[in-house]
């Protein structure tokens, strides 16, 4: 008698713990939480952010409302993203290239088909905002590691790291950051709304210190050249024109001051003019991109509407070498822009498609809120950046953009969802 007293309690939380664990909310749950390791671990590994994807997939489709989403492909937020994954996967068929590199080069598409999912699992959860807490957290952790390195090199384990980039490369880098500085600004304007100013004060010290570390320690071109425009996006949409006015006086006095205080800088934007100049007599990185694009737009005329097909790049630009003595920088799979990257390999259709998507997006975001200002930054960034790199192909880059607009889309129609009407009165 006294055994089956101890035991049964045993079992009863054993079906508890299974009842618990099969239900949809705790699967739900789980998803949601996969989802912020996500962010968490982006700016750091592909390798764990890939496990954490595998299981962040395995789970959510084992409680999304099947019904429900194919209603939501109405949208061309949802559907486009499957569209020029669809049309990758053609596109494998015309390449004349390796299998190897066709396949890998639709792989770089396949991170689109997240788009929609994100967007219908957090239009359905309030667990969004821990998302981007999630990736400015650890990206506040990259930063301080970044400057700790900067000061003093020695704590980077590889030799061959740049000091103040502790992993990936200070393009990536300057991706993050950026995004990061209107964050925190966004949040800041939020948080003062609500009378905590010592914690808006903070969030805005945090963007000062994301700013200081492009200027002083990692300067990455293509990140510089897009805050300005970044900020003028923010302003005109977000601010009243007396507010804006007075933010401009600052931010060009703070300019000022780190343009004389950070010689980086300065060497960052005065080598773009150099290197333009002497790219004829040595090679360059401004000099390599405008051969990859001048080269890039010759391929296009020869297929200008469907392109060569999906992983064709490389072999492009092996032909066009024709065994002459190159440099393998000359052979690339990427021409370095987005618009080109798909021109190249999917052509005009590809264009269309590409730009039809970051359109959708942008719409999605004109509402006049926080959640709406974030996600305008993270698609009109990956389109800055897109102008001198192939952001949305690329793996972290291309991800950022996923996540960023998955997850902010799902808020967004989160909010505007209207209310359940209440039943009558029985």
């Amino acid at each position: 008698m006294t055994f089956r007293f101890l035991i049964n309690p045993i079992k009863e939380k054993r079906y508890v713990l299974r009842d618990s664990w099969i239900s949809a909310a705790h699967r739900s749950r789980t998803a949601d939480h996969l989802a912020v390791l996500m962010a968490i671990s982006l700016p750091w590994s592909t390798t764990i952010f890939g496990v954490f994807t595998v299981l962040w997939l395995i789970m959510l489709l084992t409680v999304i409302d099947a019904r429900q989403f194919r209603f939501q492909f109405r949208r061309p937020a949802y559907w486009l993203p499957v569209a020029l994954f669809c049309l990758a996967a053609i596109g494998m068929l015309w390449a004349d290239a390796p299998w190897a590199a066709r396949i890998h080069a639709a792989g770089s598409v396949v991170k689109l088909l997240a788009i929609p999912l994100l967007m219908h699992q957090f239009e359905r959860s309030g667990k969004g905002l821990a998302v981007f807490l999630a990736f400015l957290g650890s990206c506040t952790v990259l930063l301080a590691l970044s400057w700790l390195s900067w000061f003093e090199p020695r704590v980077i384990p590889a030799h061959d790291k740049i000091p103040g980039v502790p992993v990936k490369n200070w393009i990536t880098q300057g991706v993050e950051f950026v995004l990061c500085i209107f964050g925190s600004a966004a949040l800041a304007i939020v948080i003062w709304r609500r009378q905590r100013r010592y914690a808006a004060a903070g969030l805005v010290l945090l963007g000062a210190a994301f700013f200081l570390n492009m200027a002083l320690v990692a300067s990455s071109r293509t990140a510089l050249v897009s805050l300005p425009i970044l900020l003028l996006i923010s302003t005109f949409r977000y601010m009243k024109w007396r507010e804006a006015l007075i933010l401009y006086t600052a931010i060009a006095i703070t300019a000022a001051l780190t343009w004389f205080l950070a010689p980086n800088l300065q060497e960052r934007i005065a080598s773009i003019q150099q290197q333009y100049a002497s790219s004829q007599s040595q090679q360059t990185s401004v000099g390599l991109r405008l051969e990859y694009w001048t080269k890039s737009l010759r391929f296009i005329r020869n297929a200008p509407l469907a392109g060569h097909g999906t992983g064709s790049i490389r072999s492009l630009f092996e032909r066009e070498a024709g065994g002459e003595a190159v440099t393998d920088n000359q052979i690339v799979a990427n021409p370095h822009n987005q618009t080109l990257y798909f021109a190249l390999e999917w052509g005009v259709i590809g264009v269309i498609l590409l730009y039809a998507m970051w359109l959708s997006h942008f719409l999605m975001f004109i509402d006049m809120r926080w959640i709406s200002w974030l996600g305008i930054i993270v698609v009109s960034q990956n389109v800055l950046g897109s102008l001198f790199n192939s952001h949305l192909s690329d793996y972290v880059e291309g991800w950022i953009y996923v996540m960023g607009v998955g997850v902010a889309g799902g808020m967004v129609s989160r909010v505007r969802k209207p209310p359940p009407v209440a039943g009558p009165a029985s």
